[in-house]
């Protein structure tokens, strides 16, 4: 028999909360995109072959890893309201001492604490996340990480209006951190409050204290390996799709079809942009079509993008390429989250945490492959392992269909 919970309407610190946590998906998203559009300026500016962005961008991945695991960590002591503000001062910080003078020594030393700061951000912004979604009884996760995709088109757009004003990197950078730093300040103190792991009632009001309890709790339970890696084959590959587009997509749009540098941003922002609007409407979608039709056909979105990329006989049918991928991944990395939390039903969220590090495999895997075609074919040539890649979606697609949960009597 199944029962029905009835949730409460939000109070009005739930709705405070929610109203935090859009701002630090936004900001976080801002920062990102005003940094990453700027790759191919970075990459003049120190001279950097492609097999040195690829130290840089290889760098990021691992330090983003090593900052998501520790703040697993933190935030059962600090609560992860805590975590999530320090990581993103932090990493506004950063940001503007990228465009500080130094050797390729510093900017790798800088962008790998960036790193850390931005994997501690994505663990803990998700851990709202949740948290707040469970308080309002609904899904409005999409939402959160639709914020994220209309504060990177702005990024976007503010570094392609910066380019063509041609703005010191420096200036551009120090706004970034400036707007990022106000940011946290006024309008992300209402994220959810976290209560001490050892409190009296046993409650958690932060979901990232909820979670850390749970792995606590269940050290040694055994998560079910072959579906884990089966799921994050199809979700390594959107990630490594992701991770060409937004590393590489600019420096694609200069250097294989000699846009201007003021162009070059526009790869990320179409792609952002349009993964913004599809997410708008995505939940509709996977209501009505079930999420191994909505991953079957997003897959095949996804290859006759790329393929529009790879054949773009101009850099604006690229651009419309790199827009309609964002329509292709939209809703996978959603999708894949609920499937891996279907795997386990009481091992503290291990299978979906497992799952996840195919994010920072695929942007390291993308990094090394593209590099090594730029290097060794051409700049050309550089999104066809992408479409090599991307039928994988399509056939893998049937992973993404959430298994029904056993319950422990």
């Amino acid at each position: 028999m199944t029962t029905t919970t009835e949730h409460a309407a939000p109070t009005a610190a739930d709705r405070a909360a929610r109203a935090s946590c859009f701002a630090a998906f936004a900001i976080q998203g801002f920062m990102f995109a005003s940094l990453i559009t700027r790759l191919p300026t970075i990459k003049d500016r120190f001279d950097l072959s492609d097999y040195q962005v690829l130290a840089v961008l290889g760098a990021v991945s691992v330090m983003c890893a090593v900052g998501s695991v520790a703040a697993g960590y933190l935030a059962v002591r600090l609560g992860s309201a805590r975590v999530l503000r320090l990581a993103l001062a932090a990493a506004a910080v950063c940001i503007a001492a990228v465009a500080l003078p130094g050797t390729l020594a510093v900017l790798l030393v800088v962008l790998g604490v960036y790193g850390l700061f931005v994997g501690a951000i994505d663990a803990t912004m998700n851990m709202q996340g949740v948290g707040i979604q469970d308080r309002y009884g609904r899904s409005i996760m999409v939402g959160f990480h639709g914020m994220w995709s209309l504060g990177a088109v702005i990024g976007g757009v503010y570094a392609t209006i910066t380019i063509e004003l041609d703005l010191p990197l420096l200036a551009t950078l120090l706004i970034v951190t400036a707007v990022a730093l106000l940011v946290v300040a006024l309008l992300t103190r209402s994220l959810l409050a976290h209560a001490l792991p050892d409190d009296a009632e046993g409650g958690l009001d932060d979901v990232g204290g909820r979670a850390s309890r749970d792995l606590l709790d269940h050290p040694t339970h055994h998560v079910p390996w072959v579906p884990v890696l089966l799921l994050a084959v199809p979700t390594f590959v959107m990630w490594f799709l992701d991770a060409a587009t937004s590393a590489w997509g600019g420096i694609y749009l200069i250097d294989g079809l000699g846009s201007s540098d003021s162009a070059a941003p526009l790869a990320f922002t179409a792609y952002q942009l349009i993964l913004l609007i599809t997410r708008l409407l995505g939940d509709k979608v996977v209501r009505r079509y079930g999420a191994l039709a909505t991953v079957r056909g997003s897959g095949v979105i996804c290859v006759v993008a790329v393929a529009m990329v790879v054949a773009a006989p101009s850099v604006g049918v690229a651009i419309a390429g790199f827009g309609l991928l964002g329509a292709g991944l939209a809703m996978i990395p959603p999708l894949s989250m609920v499937a891996a939390g279907h795997l386990d039903a009481d091992g503290g969220g291990q299978a979906l945490a497992r799952v996840n590090v195919s994010n920072y495999v695929g942007y390291l895997v993308a990094a090394l492959g593209i590099a090594i075609i730029a290097e060794q074919v051409s700049h050309r040539a550089m999104f066809v392992l992408p479409l090599v890649l991307a039928p994988v979606l399509v056939l893998m697609a049937g992973q993404f269909v959430p298994r029904t949960r056993s319950t422990t009597p």
